[in-house]
């Protein structure tokens, strides 16, 4: 198990580098040469590691993934150009045609994509199962190849019994893959709990400043390597240096940015949880069990309106609250999942994913926690006035039409 005190000296402490830097140097080159015949053919031949191309390898993300595979447990890592980029890279190296997914029954729309468009292409099976129903996925797990969970999800933020549920899979042996990123290695280490390899979207908390796009898998020596030699190089995913320089910098900081994103949410939602028009809040502790792998929350929540809420003057009215997608930055953002909602379908679709069309997604930035609360608060105000509630009632009819 890797403490917390660990985890801070692996976030915070480096080697020496070269002329006294504190930094780690970007190298920012696209080949690396050799300085002789029998060097370069002992690279070919596998008797040297050297580097030789950025697309498979560099220092700079080599440093990053060393970084990463020791804050999760694991013995390996795999930097990508993005999220995405490192769960259908992971789940391409990992299943053949013929071969079953057993997928976590809301996951993340975009993996969904990937399982919808992409696997059937290729012959591969996804089931959709609720993980927290173990006799469920117990059926589920017969044949599979491969497990993908969320927990917490992104959405809905329901958590699951990683540990038993990696039980299972190792009864069926099938490969267990997690995307972490709402917990981050300081908040959940599934690898502790026995999950195979966990994915990570850096371009959340672990680089957390909004400029950074990337992903990473970590797990076995073997699994990695396994997902380095096929798809990582083949279908060419790689994180450069410079990106990699900056997560490197904002991971740095991420003890106490979470620290300050859990505080956030927690202010917002002490002051919201006895509010009428709010129907349900949605985040651990509040509308699902904080299971004992997680140890903190962050940031990131969603919220139910009540009946007869105008969700686009709702969040037209926010000033603070910035309109997108992602999160994990220093500003907060919101994100309607009547919006968000209308590019899935089949178990991932609005009624079928288990949130409300009135659900909106909160991220609490750095802004300030009483500036956050009273912006959401002008939100609210504007989605139940008179004038907003009968063009809301309108709309609901025309919809039930």
């Amino acid at each position: 198990m890797v403490g917390i005190d660990k985890k801070r000296q692996i976030l915070t402490q480096d080697e020496a580098f070269e002329y006294g830097s504190i930094v780690p140097p970007i190298y920012q080159t696209s080949t690396f040469t050799f300085t002789d015949y029998d060097s370069l053919e002992d690279r070919y031949s596998g008797k040297s590691n050297a580097d030789i191309y950025s697309r498979t390898e560099n220092p700079t993300s080599r440093i990053l993934e060393e970084k990463l595979a020791q804050l999760e447990g694991g013995e390996a890592a795999a930097v990508f150009g993005s999220g995405m980029a490192a769960i259908s890279s992971t789940v391409l190296a990992l299943v053949k045609s013929g071969d079953k997914v057993v997928s976590v029954q809301h996951a993340y729309s975009d993996a969904y994509r990937l399982f919808e468009v992409l696997l059937k292409q290729f012959n591969v099976s996804v089931e959709y199962v609720d993980c927290s129903d173990l006799e469920a996925l117990d059926v589920a797990l017969c044949g599979a190849r491969l497990l993908f969970l969320e927990s917490p999800s992104s959405f809905t933020f329901e958590t699951h019994d990683i540990s038993a549920v990696a039980q299972l899979a190792k009864k069926h042996k099938v490969i267990t893959l997690i995307d972490n990123s709402f917990a981050t290695p300081l908040y959940q280490n599934p690898i502790e709990h026995g999950i195979d390899l966990v994915v990570h979207s850096l371009s959340k908390y672990l680089s957390g400043h909004s400029d950074v796009v990337a992903g990473c898998t970590i797990g076995s020596e073997q699994l990695i390597k396994n997902i380095r030699d096929t798809s990582l190089s083949l279908l060419g995913g790689k994180l450069s240096a410079m990106e990699s320089s900056l997560i490197l910098r904002g991971m740095r900081t991420l003890e106490l940015r979470l620290k300050a994103h859990s505080e956030a949410a927690d202010y917002i939602l002490k002051h919201l949880g006895k509010d009428h028009r709010i129907a349900q809040i949605n985040f651990p502790g509040y509308s699902s069990k904080i299971p004992d792998s997680l140890t903190g929350t962050g940031g990131l929540f969603s919220i139910q309106l009540a009946q007869g809420a105008n969700i686009k003057a709702f969040c037209d009215a926010l000033d603070v609250f910035r309109l997108g997608v992602s999160w994990g930055g220093y500003e907060s953002l919101v994100l309607p999942v009547e919006v968000a909602g209308r590019i899935d379908s089949g178990p991932n679709a609005i009624n079928d994913f288990g949130v409300h069309r009135n659900t909106v997604r909160l991220f609490a930035g750095l802004e300030g926690n009483d500036l956050l609360l009273q912006d959401i608060l002008t939100g609210l105000a504007a989605a139940f006035s008179s004038d907003q509630q009968h063009i809301s009632d309108q709309n609901n009819v025309a919809i039930n039409n």
